[in-house]
């Protein structure tokens, strides 16, 4: 019997002009497929109408910039920054499950 996989909702755009916004937003794809057995990542563009605001309310942050990622079981589990140091210090891991803090932020 298997388990279920954990939703991971990255909220991202489509139509930034920011190469470097779109970057980061594959970079997360790239990633998360390296833990596809355990989470599954949905994609939810916010370029559409409202989206913007949906995801800020939905993270309860009134300034939340993509990419973000969130989970329904834990909230928001942070920024893209927070995220590329989490791979760098090998604890994707404990990110997704809302355990990592960087070195120096507590």
């Amino acid at each position: 019997m298997s388990e279920e996989k954990e939703e991971i909702i990255l909220f991202m755009t489509t139509i930034s002009s920011s190469l470097e916004v779109k970057k980061r937003c594959q970079k997360i794809v790239t990633v998360m497929c390296s833990v596809r057995d355990k989470y599954t990542l949905i994609e939810k563009d916010i370029s559409v109408d409202g989206g913007i605001k949906a995801m800020r309310e939905t993270l309860k942050d009134p300034k939340a910039l993509v990419p973000q990622l969130y989970s329904e079981k834990l909230g928001a589990l942070g920024d893209y920054t927070l995220f590329e140091n989490a791979v760098e210090d090998d604890k994707l891991l404990e990110f997704l499950r809302k355990e990592y803090e960087m070195p120096g932020s507590g």
